[in-house]
């Protein structure tokens, strides 16, 4: 179709009153340059950052920075009531704790604790038993 039948056309849409005229908005472009030039996984805990006009970042970036993190061997949470009153986050590890203890005694999981008689024993509940020992166990 030439110029003028392109014009024709659009002539007869503009004419014609079951056609909608539909304003698409013009979509946002993104800069070119970035405001972050820094790359960090988790820089809080390991202070490490790369500088993305230095860094090519591909597949073998990513598989350094996968094993950066993995070899990490920094467990940050910490493993006792110690540990954790000693960090700044004290109030919500406590308050989280409580309402595990609450939720574990409103399910009655645990009962009262029970002081067992001295010639009593106890059962190792590390270990299986094998048919030896269930019938020694049963006599």
């Amino acid at each position: 179709m030439n110029q003028v039948g392109q014009i024709e056309d659009l002539k007869a849409q503009e004419e014609s009153p079951s056609i909608t005229k539909i304003v698409v908005p013009e979509e946002h472009q993104v800069p070119e340059s970035f405001d972050n030039e820094d790359i960090s996984i988790n820089y809080v805990l390991d202070g490490k950052c790369w500088n993305r006009s230095e860094i090519i970042v591909d597949d073998v970036f990513a598989h350094a920075a996968a094993l950066s993190v993995m070899n990490e061997n920094e467990d940050h949470e910490p493993r006792s009531i110690d540990e954790c009153k000693s960090r700044d986050d004290w109030t919500k590890w406590k308050e989280a704790i409580e309402a595990e203890l609450n939720s574990l005694s409103k399910r009655k999981v645990f009962g009262p604790v029970v002081l067992t008689p001295e010639n009593v024993k106890h059962w190792d509940t590390n270990g299986f038993l094998c048919g030896k020992e269930m019938k020694r166990a049963k006599s």
